[in-house]
């Protein structure tokens, strides 16, 4: 899928992303200096990925596991799994194209 049909721009979804994570923390009553010290991550970047969007994919982990959200991080880019046997059957590897 190219950027053109995606539903949001990649800064969009980025900073929702952000805002998600800062109603989150407030939704569990956590400072940003609280939540610094249970991830690892500065609050300035805690303040930075909730206004912007903008963080490492490090820091994003780290802040999904102190916030108990790693099997949405984990489940990222994960292939399906047939569901039914036919399926299963029916599926064939696929490359990639050189």
């Amino acid at each position: 899928m190219s950027l053109t049909h995606m539903l949001y721009s990649p800064a969009e979804l980025a900073r929702s992303l952000g805002q998600n994570a800062r109603q989150l923390r407030l939704a569990r009553n956590l400072s940003r200096k609280t939540l610094a010290k249970l991830s690892g991550v500065s609050e300035s970047s805690i303040k930075r990925f909730e206004v912007s969007g903008s963080i490492t994919l490090e820091s994003l982990i780290l802040l999904a596991a102190a916030l108990d959200q790693l099997a949405p991080i984990s489940a990222l880019f994960k292939p399906e799994q047939p569901s039914s046997i036919a399926e299963l059957k029916n599926a064939r590897r696929k490359r990639g194209a050189k």
